[in-house]
């Protein structure tokens, strides 16, 4: 049995029910993806969570070539890992 895997993601520019199904429709059509499920946070950091194979690692820039492409959609920056002293 494979293992499943969850990755979650920020989004910005998906705030209505419209944006997300938009969202969620072009992400699943990339291939290779097992589900794609959107959380819209009003006022907040809206997020889609991606479920795929543990083994396949998920491009960041191939997702944010495909949010662009959908409309004014982007990944939020990723937090930078604290530096050492």
């Amino acid at each position: 049995m494979q293992e499943i895997q969850n990755t979650t993601f920020v989004i910005i520019g998906m705030d209505t029910a419209e944006d997300a199904r938009i969202v969620k429709d072009r992400l699943y059509h990339m291939g290779g993806l097992g589900g794609v499920a959107t959380e819209i946070v009003p006022g907040g950091p809206s997020r889609i969570h991606i479920k795929h194979k543990a083994e396949i690692t998920l491009d960041r820039a191939l997702i944010e070539e495909v949010l662009r492409a959908s409309g004014d959609y982007r990944l939020a920056p990723e937090p930078q890992a604290p530096e050492a002293q």
